[in-house]
Order: C-alpha cells, then structure tokens, then sequence
C-alpha cells in the first residue's frame, strides 16, 4: 500500500529517525515537491504508516518549527512556511514598544542576522497579560527568543518556560537576570555615573543638577542612584523630580531628562525666559535619536548605541556565543550642556 508521505528510511544509518524525517522535509522543499502553504503529515499519520513513536516525530516538527520551516494551526495541523531550508535561526524578538532608537536596534540586528536567519518581533508594552500571551505562544517555535523584560516579579517565572538555552535578554534586565541568560544590556547605574564623571568639566558651568524621571521601574531607580552618586562625589547641589511644572527653573540649572517630553517642556522655557542653552541653561537627553542634533541647535544626549547593541546580540547568535555584555554607553556633547 502506498504512503501518503513517502519517506525512505534508512534502518542502517546512524542518523536518527527524527534527524531523516527533518532531512527528507527539507529535500521535498528544495525538489519543489512542496511549497509554501502545503500542508504535512500529522504526527498520528506519521507515527502509524511508519511506526514511529510521537516523540521522534514530534522532535523532528519542532526542530522545523525552531527554523521557521514549518508552522502550525490549531486545529488544522502543519504546513510549510518557509521554502529557504538555508536558514540556521529563526529568532522571536520581544520589545517592550517602538521608538526611533528601538528601531535602530532592529534594523541593525535584522541587518547582521539575514544571511542566517529569519526574525519576529512582538511587543509587549510593558502589560504583563501581553507579555505571558507572546512568551506562552512562541514555546517551541523558534531557535533563539531574545527578550526585553518587562519590570514584574512574574515576568521571570514566564521566561523560565522556554528552554533557557536558547534565552537572551536584551537592552534592560541586567540586575535581574544577569546570573540566568546571555545578555547585551545596558549597566544604567554605572552608565550614568561614569558618562557624568568623564564630562565633570561641562559640569563647571551650572550651580544644581537636576534628574527629571518620571516612572519608578528597577532601571530607572538604577539611573536615580547612579546620578546621586555623581553628585555626592562631585560635589554639586542635585535633585530629583518626577514633573517640571512645579519646580523654580533658575539660570545655573542644569537638567538631564529621561522623557522627551520633559525635553520639550524645558527648551521651551529656555525660549520663553530668554536663557541660553550651554551657558545659562543646561540640558542633557537620554537616548540619541537624529532630530536631537538639529532641536535647538543641537540637544547634548546620553544614550547607548542601539545599532551596536542590535549588532552584538545578532553576532552572539550566529557565533553561538553565552556572552554576557554590557553596551556601549556614551555622551554626544551638543550646544546644550
């Protein structure tokens, strides 16, 4: 009786079964004996016209899977997905939301993985149910899951569901799962700290520094302490505030602000009381983005370097590396401070 799926097992190799079934999928696909959107054999149907336990054939779809080969519906069963049987990884990206510098991150790790490799990004928007839907419905379906934590004490049990071999975290997160995952993160506390003590000397020109941040997640108490410290050694009259619209704004203030809307509030009072940037009125920004250079002459930012970031992790995959990295974190001095 013929097959429904012929696959001519070799019981004298040394290749595994799942390893053949994988092997003869993908030779199928490159003969064009099946194409994008063609639907495969069940486990049960391959299991009963061959034999096979569920496990051999089950290992062999999710390794499929993990490569972007193959898919699945609930309900409906496998289909082909992806014709390219070249690619080694097939990467779930998981952002907390887009930005301009969080797409300069993308596009620098899709850039760096696209010989190799295929991606999908999601996000989360720091909401914890969204979170645990993305993480619960990508078990199994990819090579590597490089994530962006979310703040929540659950959000690390969530993680723990997939294979921690193929776990990195990126961008936020150091403190929390430095000692579980690869990473590339950012170090905010020391980061902030030692970008401020490298520039002490534009720090000369103002009599208070002022830190502007408006949210109270573990990274940002982390910024808060590393400015405090600054200021200790420095020393320099400092505070800490989380809204603007109350706080006396003096010449000799100088402010680093974590939210761009806090940036258009104070060039705007610089307008209005007719105060100098870089001289009677300073201003450093988080986070480079290219309209930065050219608001009001040129915004001084502190950022890391998201094209590098996007780029280390996407090496770290393709190297098959478990580094754990701290990103390059610098100050592009402008006009304002």
């Amino acid at each position: 009786m013929r097959k429904h799926f012929d696959i001519q097992f070799d019981d004298n190799q040394s290749i595994p079964k799942y390893r053949q079934i994988i092997d003869a999928i993908q030779q199928k696909i490159k003969a064009g004996e099946l194409k994008k959107g063609n639907k495969i054999p069940s486990l049960n149907m391959l299991c009963k016209e061959y034999g096979l336990s569920q496990d051999t054939v089950l290992m062999a779809y999710n390794e499929l899977k993990s490569k972007g080969i193959i898919t699945s519906q609930v309900g409906k069963g496998y289909f082909i997905q992806n014709e390219n049987t070249g690619f080694k990884h097939k990467v779930l990206l998981v952002f907390d939301r887009l930005t301009a510098y969080k797409e300069e991150l993308y596009d620098a790790f899709k850039d760096a993985l696209q010989k190799d490799g295929s991606e999908q990004i999601f996000f989360h928007h720091n909401n914890l149910k969204m979170f645990q839907t993305i993480i619960d419905g990508s078990i199994g379906d990819y090579s590597e899951y490089v994530i962006m934590p979310i703040d929540h004490p659950d959000a690390m049990t969530t993680i723990a569901k997939l294979p921690s071999n193929k776990v990195f975290i990126l961008d936020q997160g150091r403190k929390q799962y430095k000692e579980l995952y690869p990473f590339v993160c950012q170090d905010f506390e020391r980061d902030i700290y030692r970008v401020l003590k490298q520039n002490s000397e534009l720090v000369n020109k103002y009599s208070r520094m002022v830190l502007v941040i408006r949210h109270q997640k573990s990274h940002f108490k982390d910024i808060v302490t590393g400015f405090r410290d600054f200021c200790k050694q420095y020393p320099i009259a400092c505070e800490i505030v989380n809204e603007l619209k109350s706080l006396e704004i003096k010449p000799g203030d100088a402010f680093v602000v974590v939210d761009d809307r806090d940036l258009e509030f104070l060039v705007r009072v610089s307008i209005e009381k007719q105060l100098k940037l870089g001289k009677d009125l300073g201003i450093v920004s988080y986070n480079e983005t290219p309209l930065k250079g050219i608001v009001a002459s040129g915004i001084t930012t502190i950022s890391t370097d998201f094209v590098a970031m996007g780029k280390t992790m996407a090496e770290m995959i393709l190297n098959h590396q478990k580094l754990k990295l701290d990103n390059p974190f610098v100050m592009n001095q402008r006009n304002s401070f």
